[in-house]
């Protein structure tokens, strides 16, 4: 199997764990997992939600990387990482359908692992472009 595409199933593997795990408790003792962030969280793009364009960011990393664009893949895999980690700057988060917020009291497990899965793509897109042969050193040998 290819380098690049074992990074792309751990990269996805743990994305997917992260939506069955706790992501978000509240102050009223409320726990948010991750895939109700996932879904719910465009719907809050205009206030607080800025850092679900995470997600389209990681998707497009994930199709760089099977087109064998390792470049393009590590710099959105690094711009996932940096609008997820805008999360933290977050006081409040929309509980509910009615626009009902709360504030964001702690992380949970599935917060942490969706940040990993990003991680996960920007690492694993430098040591593809670290492995791969220069082509000018080829070429001149």
């Amino acid at each position: 199997m290819k380098k690049s595409h074992i990074i792309l199933i751990i990269s996805i593997l743990v994305f997917v764990i992260s939506l069955a795990l706790p992501a978000v408790f509240t102050g009223k003792d409320n726990e948010m997992y991750g895939l109700a962030l996932f879904l719910l969280g465009w719907t809050d793009l205009l206030g607080d939600g800025t850092s679900w364009l995470a997600n389209p960011i990681l998707l497009f990393s994930w199709i760089f990387l099977l087109v064998k664009q390792p470049k393009l893949a590590a710099f959105l895999g690094l711009l996932s990482v940096g609008v997820a980690l805008y999360y933290f700057t977050e006081t409040e988060i929309t509980i509910n359908e009615a626009g009902h917020k709360s504030p964001i009291t702690s992380y949970g497990p599935g917060y942490y692992l969706w940040l990993a899965s990003c991680l996960t793509m920007f690492a694993g897109s430098l040591l593809l472009l670290r492995s791969k042969p220069d082509s000018q050193t080829v070429l001149k040998n």
